[in-house]
């Protein structure tokens, strides 16, 4: 299958579908980097309140609202 197939058929997914396979390659793309699962598990597993981000702080880092608003 060429790629302008493989896109041309992702194109056609329902988006429900489209989000599931973008999370199967993002896991993907994860389990290639070497060390990614205990990188992701020790911030995880982290519980110093100083490295705590408020739901504000969140949505800012995000993008999900503007300085200000």
């Amino acid at each position: 299958m060429s790629f302008e197939t493989l896109k041309a058929e992702v194109q056609a997914l329902p988006a429900e579908a489209r989000q599931k396979l973008l999370a199967y390659l993002v896991t993907l793309q994860d389990a290639g980097q070497a060390g990614y699962a205990a990188k992701l598990a020790e911030k995880i597993d982290d519980s110093s309140p100083e490295r705590w981000l408020t739901a504000e702080q969140c949505e800012q880092k995000l993008g999900l609202v503007r300085d200000g608003q």
